[in-house]
């Protein structure tokens, strides 16, 4: 298939919904599948400045030094973008031939004076296989749940910034490319602390490496620090991003503050002075409270505003905080999370959405960095929440029909240690079963997923199937037992705290 473009070309590349962008023609990387759609011609591009390379069609892609200025960004430029202009400028420095584009369409190439090599202000891509840069390192977090210590390598942002910055006129403002793809690694099993606090030794695994995430220009704002919303605000600050956020205990926002994050007195200050607010709080209750209340959401809420809803709540609630933010002008995503304490810390949580797809494109870099995928489930707003219900229906059942097991092992005289690892080693072996069983062994409950929230999931799941009239026995049966866990007082701890209700 007739192309215009080489390997090593030096061009700009743009991806549907992000800026033009500094890169080169490379040979593609067998890892990297190709598109599906064989009707257009593709090239596989590096990204200078982000490290990321990604196939892209070729009627995306323009010559570098024919369009040279043509797509500069002089407004708000977005983190990696100057030092991608530098380097395709050093690379271009290099080069004994600039291929340009004659009048008729035919390449041609013009023979050039040999300059002296400039100085590399960064690590340069002149062979095909660019080197990725070192993963940052994670913060630690140490103390009580508000309390965030970074390691001695790693600051988040040079100076603390204590202040709200004031509200400022809407801009719908692209992104910048976004990587390929993530390095997974899984967690060990073993013990973590009896109390929410989340400890260094929770943290013995590395981080997950990640590509570069260059994070998007607008300003991000944060409401509630919980389990995962500290996990999350910790890897937006982590990749760049500008974070505003608002706890109800305002203990909490001290340490993100002193990390770079900005403090805002209520949701409304928050919303008013950012472009994309981002919600995780506990319940449905909390959700309405959230938006609905004094000082709240919706009062912070105008035209072109965007409000991401990442609670688990139930349905109806979820449509109303929509409707309630869309009459006002403002833009509404639903999108609760997958996962649990660790991998919010670690960046590894699945994001579900649904509502305003321009918006969960927007969104792009907040989910790079807080999960390792996301999936947009269409514009109906609900979607995603039944996604999430059913998820986490699963994930129930899963663990109590673990506790009840471990329980009965225990009665018929089986050693809890040997079913673990039987369990381990055969085709029930999974991450939950695994830890879980871990932690029904050492009996030590840390709260990665509290008892109490798989609880009201369980019971939100057989509303929702009474609503389609799905029989739910399974689901019924497990959610009795959590309902036992929660009077025996084991609300707060985690689920695998069920089994003390397996074997009361």
């Amino acid at each position: 298939m007739a192309t215009g473009f080489e390997i090593h070309d030096l061009v700009w590349a743009k991806m549907k919904g992000f800026p033009a962008w500094p890169g080169k023609i490379i040979e593609p990387k067998p890892e990297v599948k190709r598109p599906a759609n064989n009707k257009k011609v593709h090239h596989f591009i590096f990204f200078f400045g982000s490290e990321n390379y990604a196939w892209i069609p070729e009627e995306n892609i323009y010559l570098y030094s024919d369009h040279r200025d043509k797509f500069k960004l002089e407004k708000r430029v977005p983190k990696g973008f100057k030092e991608a202009l530098e380097a395709i400028e050093d690379e271009l420095k290099e080069k004994p031939f600039i291929k340009k584009k004659t009048d008729g369409g035919q390449n041609t190439n013009k023979s050039t004076e040999t300059q002296t090599q400039a100085k590399r202000k960064r690590v340069s891509s002149s062979d095909d296989n660019p080197k990725q840069k070192k993963p940052k390192v994670i913060a630690k977090v140490t103390g009580s749940p508000s309390k965030i210590t970074l390691s001695p390598e790693h600051k988040l942002k040079p100076k603390i910034r204590a202040e709200l910055p004031s509200p400022r006129p809407e801009h719908n403002l692209p992104m910048s490319p976004p990587s390929h793809s993530y390095i997974q690694a899984s967690l060990s099993p073993g013990n973590a602390s009896a109390s929410t606090q989340i400890e260094e030794t929770l943290l013995k695994v590395k981080p997950v490496a990640k590509p570069s995430v260059i994070p998007t220009p607008m300003r991000i704002g944060f409401l509630g620090l919980g389990i995962m919303g500290q996990g999350m605000v910790m890897n937006l600050l982590r990749s760049g991003h500008e974070v505003t956020v608002w706890n109800r205990t305002a203990l909490k926002c001290r340490d993100f503050v002193k990390s770079g994050a900005f403090k805002g007195n209520n949701p409304a200050e928050v919303v008013q002075s950012c472009d994309i607010t981002f919600s995780c709080v506990a319940d449905s209750t909390a959700v309405k409270d959230l938006v609905f209340g004094n000082y709240g959401v919706l009062q912070g809420i105008s035209k072109g505003k965007c409000y991401v809803e990442m609670s688990t709540i139930d349905e109806e609630t979820m449509q109303d905080v929509a409707e309630a933010i869309t009459a006002r002008g403002g833009v509404f995503l639903e999108s609760p999370v997958v996962g649990s304490r660790v991998p919010a810390l670690e960046g590894q949580l699945i994001i579900l959405a649904a509502g305003e797809r321009k918006l969960y494109d927007e969104c792009y870099s907040c989910f790079e960095a807080i999960g390792k995928k996301s999936l947009y489930l269409g514009a109906d707003i609900g979607a995603a929440t039944r996604m999430k219900l059913i998820v986490n229906m699963v994930m129930g059942t899963v663990v109590a029909g673990l506790a009840e097991a471990m329980a009965m092992a225990e009665k018929v005289g089986l050693d809890q240690e040997d079913v673990a690892e039987v369990l381990s080693v055969g085709a029930l072996s999974c991450p939950t079963v695994i830890h879980k069983s871990q932690a029904i062994l050492s009996q030590r409950y840390d709260p990665h997923f509290p008892l109490q929230h798989q609880q009201k999931d369980l019971r939100l799941s057989l509303l929702l199937g009474d609503k389609v009239e799905q029989p739910l026995y399974v689901a019924s049966a497990a959610n009795e037992l959590y309902k036992k866990a929660r009077r025996l007082g084991y609300g707060e701890s985690d689920i695998s705290a069920v089994y003390r209700a397996a074997s009361n």
